[in-house]
């Protein structure tokens, strides 16, 4: 599989600072789905092309993990 092209235009440098269902409704608009972690918690390693791991805190999105 590969990264939808509208996923890849997407700067996720902007979802930091975004409430966390906002930023996940502008990755699912960008054909994307969204994995939601807490600040040190585990993931797993498996790559999905379509996939964008965000961190929140407190309903926050705090960091962008990136795709995959």
């Amino acid at each position: 599989m590969t990264t939808p092209t509208a996923l890849s235009a997407l700067n996720l440098q902007d979802l930091v600072g975004l409430p966390a269902d906002e930023a996940a409704a502008r990755v699912e608009r960008a054909e994307g789905i969204v994995r939601r972690i807490p600040r040190g918690g585990l993931m797993t390693m498996d790559y999905r092309a379509n996939r964008v791991t965000i961190v929140v805190e407190d309903g926050v999105v705090t960091e962008v993990v990136g795709i995959g």
